[in-house]
């Protein structure tokens, strides 16, 4: 049967759909993958996650990561193998339980406890193998395992994210991240051998980043990252395109030199006036124009996201939230002032404190004349 003819239109969409094939860039995509199973390091220190739940394997343990959603985490211990988690994770353990040790662990208090990081963990130990299930605090959370060959260091962006983990080289040490806001300023260091069980709100996906490219996320989603030699930065998306500069004439110096502005910032009514321009601001970022604070991170990477963010009361206890609230703008400055004022004064009676003299050797200069030598009366007689 003859084919019927091509009408013109026919023939055009043809023509322009071949055009635009011959003229389509290739694009490359960032690997976003879901993190239903443990973290293995290959040669390219890249990370590479098996669709299913593989365990996790080292000589000395085994992790697991069990249930549907991933909530629980199976750990297989070998003998005189030393098991960290979280204080109030363990759900049941399998083996010989008397020759089971646990004991109540400090890990950093003094310098965990001012940034909210964790330091309270259960430490456990069997003269035997054994097997611990633990699991999350949290109702709507999944686990993810990574294995640490240490070629490649850890960072731990989240504070509750730390669920447990096994290593005799494993190191872990707490850091502080300024630049970032206060519910993001405690991240955790992690470098050498072991495992590590990590958990996170909702689903975990895995994204891995080549060379060259870019990824911008919010910190609150990022679970941990690989370290790298561009570390993430922070990152602000552009609220105008309008490009001016506007010069700084130095009126805020110059406010701060006149004595009526400077008795003015130290009154009560100025300080109510300026808790209620943070509160306005405070409210105006959170409900009109959001938290624009992100992270950039460069490639060669790899990062671990949670599909949910942590909330603030994940972070901050009622306690703390009531503290901050409850704190007049103004008052870390007054406390930082006085600090530097009372080391000024340390200072300064230490250097009027007269000094022990050990030496009384005094010199004196002598002149001699016609065989008689006359001594300068302008100093004083040695004692």
């Amino acid at each position: 049967m003859p084919r019927p003819a091509a009408t013109p239109w026919t023939s055009l969409a043809r023509c322009t759909a071949q055009r635009h094939a011959r003229w389509a860039p290739a694009v490359r995509h960032i690997n976003i993958t879901a993190t239903n199973a443990s973290t293995e390091p290959v040669l390219d220190q890249q990370v590479s996650v098996s669709p299913s739940a593989a365990p996790a394997l080292s000589p000395d343990a085994r992790f697991e990561v069990v249930g549907s959603p991933f909530s629980l985490l199976s750990v297989s211990l070998a003998a005189s193998q030393q098991l960290y988690t979280r204080r109030g994770t363990l759900v049941g353990l399998s083996g010989n339980s008397e020759n089971t040790l646990s004991t109540l662990s400090f890990l950093e208090p003094f310098r965990r406890a001012p940034v909210g990081i964790p330091f309270l963990y259960q430490k456990i130990s069997s003269t035997s193998p054994v097997t611990a299930l633990i699991s999350t605090k949290t109702p709507i959370s999944s686990i993810v395992t990574v294995h640490l060959d240490g070629r490649q260091d850890w960072i731990i962006l989240q504070r509750q994210a730390l669920l447990a983990w096994t290593g005799q080289t494993l190191s872990l040490k707490p850091q502080y991240n300024a630049k970032l806001g206060l519910a993001h300023w405690g991240n955790t260091y992690i470098t050498g051998r072991g495992l590590l069980a990590l958990a996170g709100s909702g689903q975990i996906y895995q994204v891995q980043l080549k060379a060259g490219e870019t990824y911008v996320a919010h910190p609150s989603n990022v679970v941990a990252y690989a370290a790298s030699a561009t570390p993430p930065l922070p990152f602000r998306f552009k609220s105008s395109n309008l490009r001016f500069q506007v010069p700084d004439l130095g009126f805020g110096s110059l406010a701060q030199n006149i004595r009526f502005f400077r008795v003015m910032s130290e009154t009560a009514t100025w300080r109510t006036l300026a808790s209620a321009y943070h509160t306005l601001k405070t409210w105006l970022r959170r409900s009109i124009w959001g938290d624009r604070l992100f992270l950039r991170f460069e490639g060669p990477t790899t990062m671990l996201i949670q599909s949910r963010a942590s909330r603030i009361s994940d972070v901050l206890t009622l306690k703390d939230v009531n503290e901050i609230a409850d704190s007049p703008p103004g008052a870390v400055q007054d406390a930082v002032t006085k600090k530097i004022q009372q080391e000024i004064k340390d200072i300064a009676d230490a250097n009027k404190a007269p000094l022990a003299s050990t030496d009384n050797t005094t010199v004196r200069y002598a002149t001699v004349r016609s065989g008689k030598a006359e001594f300068d009366k302008s100093l004083p007689d040695p004692k």
